[in-house]
């Protein structure tokens, strides 16, 4: 039975009574309000009031939020609701079918215009893209003969990404060295600025994520590192063939080479430049590195540069004004010493070299009218408590041969 509600009371009245209505049933009785009993004069003084059993009109009850931060949960739902989705960008324009020329120019009117809006959500088919992705590649690499040298050449570079301590991602280049096709495995060498810092690793298990030419990805590992020559080794199981590249003799002063890289999205770039006829500023502790004359892709350090034919000849990495390049011979003699030693022997000949050769004309000839000296090394300083200081060789004496040969330039001797 419901609770008696206070002051709220109902007269009895019998249905046969004329304010009633029609009778009905004798024992059925009618509830009427208070209010409804003093209209219809049924309410007497002092009469036995009897409590209604009818609740009244239930009170609607006011729905109490908890409060976060002085405010309700609603408020501060809302104030946390997700931003308006993005409007989605417009579809690019199906060629038309026509063959009419106004139809065909309004399409490309629209095209170009849907390629022009802004934002990374506008994917253009390369297929039907106009310009080209690297304006630089495109003025480099403009003949049909140099085009044909660099797809074959791209086929064996790969791009590097590597995760930092400090959350950054590195992008490098790497070289397609070798490829197991039973074993879908490939080995790769790339900058060691992949994996270590200031000679150290960066992490025990560095992540290492090879981009390739058909923009698929897979993890690398580590196969080993040399901090001195800044080279790394890694491999990676690939489900699509790699080539790997060909090695060609080391770069020569003056050769045209191109350099080039890959980058997060496995685009190609490519520079022309050329080696040039100097060496490293002395500050530098690689004095057997050669110089490039023109600037590497920003992605490009590790990756290959190569001749004429498209073989190999060095591996290039950032600097300025002048990126440098590591002779193949000696990338060549690290990756071999580490297969048969597991470790890469570094020469220290406690003494600073200058080639005969980068030396001014007018230099060369003084040196020659009076020594009789055509070419050889320079000595330019020689470290105590190392053998050439033992063996007697001082500042300014000049090597004309070693071990019998006579090829003076100092990324040679260095692989020697």
């Amino acid at each position: 039975m419901p609770p008696k509600r206070r002051g709220t009371k109902a007269a009895v009245v019998p249905t046969s009574h004329p304010a009633a209505g029609p009778a009905g049933d004798a024992s059925a009785e009618r509830r009427i309000t208070r209010l409804r009993s003093r209209e219809l004069g049924l309410e007497a003084a002092g009469a036995g009031d009897v409590a209604s059993d009818d609740p009244g009109p239930v009170r609607k009850k006011r729905k109490v939020h908890p409060t976060v931060g002085g405010k309700s949960v609603r408020a501060a739902a809302a104030a946390r609701a997700d931003p308006p989705a993005r409007p989605q960008p417009p579809d690019l324009p199906p060629y038309p079918k026509s063959g009419n020329s106004n139809d065909i120019l309004n399409w490309a009117i629209e095209f170009r215009r849907i390629c022009a809006l802004p934002g990374p959500d506008i994917v253009i088919p390369c297929t039907v893209r106009r310009e080209p992705e690297d304006t630089r590649t495109a003025r480099d690499v403009a003949s049909t003969a140099d085009k044909s040298l660099i797809l074959k050449a791209a086929r064996s570079v790969v791009g590097i990404s590597s995760s930092m301590p400090d959350g950054k991602i590195l992008h490098c280049t790497g070289i397609v060295v070798d490829w197991n096709e039973t074993r879908k495995l490939a080995t790769i060498v790339t900058c060691s600025a992949t994996v270590c810092y200031d000679g150290a690793l960066v992490h025990p298990k560095p992540k290492l994520l090879v981009r390739l030419p058909n923009k698929a990805t897979a993890k690398g590992q580590l196969l080993f590192f040399n901090a001195h020559y800044r080279i790394a080794l890694l491999e990676a199981l690939v489900d699509s063939p790699l080539e790997p590249a060909n090695f060609g003799s080391s770069p020569k002063f003056g050769q045209q080479v191109f350099a080039l890289a890959r980058d997060k999205q496995s685009s190609l770039f490519a520079r022309r430049g050329t080696v040039l006829w100097e060496e490293p500023p002395i500050f530098l502790k690689s004095r057997y590195l050669l110089s490039l004359s023109s600037e590497i892709a920003l992605c490009g350090t590790g990756g290959p540069a190569i001749d004429e034919h498209g073989n190999v000849v060095g591996m290039t990495f950032s600097r300025l004004p002048n990126p440098d390049i590591l002779s193949i011979s000696i990338l060549q003699t690290c990756i071999e010493m580490w297969r048969k030693c597991s470790r890469v022997a570094c020469p220290f000949l406690g003494m600073d070299l200058r080639a005969f050769g980068v030396l001014d004309v007018s230099h060369q000839e003084e040196i020659q009218l009076e020594h009789g000296i055509s070419d050889g090394f320079i000595v330019d300083m020689v470290c105590t408590d190392y053998i050439a200081s033992s063996l007697g060789i001082s500042n300014g004496d000049v090597i004309v041969s070693y071990n019998g040969h006579r090829d003076f330039t100092l990324h040679t001797v260095e692989s020697f």
